[in-house]
């Protein structure tokens, strides 16, 4: 292998170290930014990067009754790895170019299960704790999950605000995620509503996208998560309403055509995408975090 070659792998000796954990816990994300690596890069997906950015460590955590954001929220507080990693996720994305007169960013995928909703949630309760306003809106008419999460149900939601047939504050909900409201506010969170998917054909875009940013600007950072861009054309529609796009790649699922027809299907939208993230990556068969780190660090005074 030539240096040039070594030198395009992934960098992943400053991952958080999820082998920590046993690799059915965690998986790790990788997210490069659009100004650490090329376009081009981001399309072909992970295999040959030559600057990447270690995020963060998954869960297949599971909860039910209504309470699994809750769940996860208690999870991302509770465990320093994690919250740490999201953290330098979150400050990679707000340091982007592409957002510093922005706030909305649309998360999407490939394709389904490369876990998009997992990594919204998480960056919107990471934006919480560090306390900003957040607002998190589930965009999958099809498959909405983020009523029954937060035990709120699937009524008035973004179909219905984009349609203009209600008022904001008929379709965001204040959900408190920890025991003590106040050190950690409220998350806001919108539902994906009732209506059909469609209605976002014949939609008037115009009074949609202001709509939207109209309520944008109440909070400091919002999280549209939508449905995976090669499955329907949802996130196309809502691509033009927001400020940045995060694209989420499955490592095990998602190859580098399919990554490269995402980002072609998004890139005449003319929102930037601001960057990607390499989702269910197996540091196993991926390569190792250099174990001598994570002592050091985790061990430290807080």
């Amino acid at each position: 292998m030539t240096p040039r070659e070594r030198d395009a792998r992934p960098r992943t000796v400053r991952a958080y170290p999820i082998a920590a954990k046993s690799a059915s816990t965690y998986r790790a994300v990788i997210f490069w930014t659009r100004e650490l690596v090329s376009p081009i890069i981001i399309a072909e997906a992970c295999g040959e990067v030559s600057r990447s950015y270690p995020a963060v460590a998954l869960t297949k955590q599971r909860a039910r009754n209504g309470r699994r954001l809750s769940a996860l929220a208690r999870l991302v507080s509770d465990t320093p790895e994690l919250r740490d990693a999201y953290a330098a996720l979150l400050s990679g994305i707000r340091l982007s170019r592409a957002l510093e007169s922005g706030r909305s960013i649309l998360v999407t995928s490939t394709q389904p299960n490369e876990g998009k909703s997992t990594i919204a949630s998480c960056l919107a309760i990471t934006a919480l704790l560090s306390g900003q306003t957040v607002l998190l809106i589930d965009g999958d008419l099809r498959r909405p999950w983020l009523g029954s999460a937060v035990g709120i149900g699937d009524g008035v939601g973004l179909g219905e605000i984009l349609d203009g047939q209600a008022e904001a504050d008929e379709a965001i909900h204040p959900v408190e995620l920890f025991e003590d409201p106040r050190k950690v506010g409220p998350l806001s969170v919108m539902s994906a509503g009732r209506k059909s998917p469609s209605f976002l054909a014949a939609l008037n875009w115009s009074k949609a996208r202001e709509a939207f940013r109209s309520i944008s600007e109440r909070y400091g950072i919002v999280f549209l998560d939508s449905p995976p861009i090669l499955a329907v054309n949802d996130a196309v529609f809502f691509g033009g309403m927001v400020d940045g796009i995060l694209l989420v790649i499955g490592a095990g699922s998602a190859d580098r055509e399919e990554v490269r027809r995402a980002k072609e299907q998004l890139e005449p939208i003319g929102t930037p995408i601001i960057g990607a993230v390499l989702n269910q990556f197996d540091p196993k068969l991926h390569g190792r975090p250099n174990q001598p780190y994570r002592g050091y660090y985790l061990d430290a005074p807080r």
